[in-house]
Formats: C-alpha cells, sequence, structure tokens
C-alpha cells in the first residue's frame, strides 16, 4: 500500500466513524427520545431503527468514497469498532438494552455500514 491509499484509509476510517457518532446520536437521541425495548414506542422503535440504518449506509458510503472503491479496510475497522462499543457497552451494564435486542441491533448496523460500501461500488459501476 502506497503512501496516498495509507492516508486515504485512515481518513475513510476517522470521518466514517465521525459520521456514524454524529448521525446514530441524531437518529436516537433528536429524532426519536432514546431507543430503548423497555421504554420506546414501537413507532419510536421503527423511525430510530431505520434512522440508524441509514446513518450506517451513510458512513458505510463515505468511508468508502474517502478510502477508495476496492479498499474494505475502513468499513472492516469502523465495523470492529462497533463490536468493541457493543460488547464494551454490554459487559459494562450500560446498553441500556437486553442481549437480544442490542447485538442484533450492532449486527444490522454493521451490516448497512457494509451495504454503503457495497452500494458506492455498484454506483460507480453503474455510472461509469
Amino acid at each position: 500500500m502506497e503512501a496516498g491509499s495509507i492516508f486515504r484509509t485512515i481518513l475513510g476510517v476517522l470521518l466514517g466513524e465521525l459520521t456514524l457518532i454524529v448521525l446514530t446520536t441524531v437518529a436516537q437521541e433528536v429524532v426519536v427520545d432514546g431507543v430503548h425495548v423497555a421504554t420506546s414506542s414501537v413507532s419510536e422503535l421503527a423511525i430510530g431503527g431505520i434512522a440508524t440504518l441509514i446513518a450506517g449506509l451513510i458512513s458505510g458510503l463515505l468511508a468508502t468514497l474517502i478510502g477508495g472503491n476496492h479498499n474494505k479496510w475502513p468499513v472492516l475497522v469502523i465495523s470492529l469498532f462497533i463490536v468493541i462499543e457493543t460488547t464494551y457497552l454490554l459487559w459494562a451494564g450500560l446498553a441500556g438494552n437486553p442481549l437480544w435486542f442490542a447485538v442484533p441491533s450492532a449486527l444490522a448496523l454493521i451490516a448497512s455500514v457494509w451495504a454503503g460500501f457495497y452500494g458506492i461500488g455498484k454506483l460507480k459501476t453503474t455510472t461509469g
């Protein structure tokens, strides 16, 4: 990997993760007043969940645009950050949701980040 590619990879990770943090905070704390399986209504869970998945999609798109079309490292590192954060929150008892809700939510967020990665690849191939 050359220096320019390494720089773009690191920048893709940093800006992709920052985007994910900001947009998931907006999705879960501004759009709805928290996403908690025990206290949120079904509509809040649905709206917050969909907004969070859109945040992951945008994050994956941005990380891929910056890091490079065939460079999986930015989305791989962002996915690893999601796993680490979810593990820590569950282990420390700070998740605010039970295991059966938090783990599938984290996996869906990871899937949406990867959908952004593959989506930008499809966009670039179909538009030339």
